[in-house]
């Protein structure tokens, strides 16, 4: 990969981050996309193991 198409594609990532992280909505359909939560806002089997934090530290 060139050192073009390296900033290409990081500059594509950046955009994206930031449709996604516009709204909580917008998160939540990108991780069920992502086939990491359920439709429902559950996390997927494969996933349970991990540890997430789900109150602040």
């Amino acid at each position: 990969m060139s050192k073009q198409e390296k900033e290409n594609f990081k500059k594509a990532v950046e955009s994206y981050k930031k449709e996604i992280l516009v709204s909580q909505a917008a998160s939540r359909q990108f991780l069920v996309e992502l086939g990491i939560f359920t439709e429902k806002g559950n996390v997927r089997k494969p996933y349970k193991h991990l540890c997430i934090p789900q109150e602040p530290a």
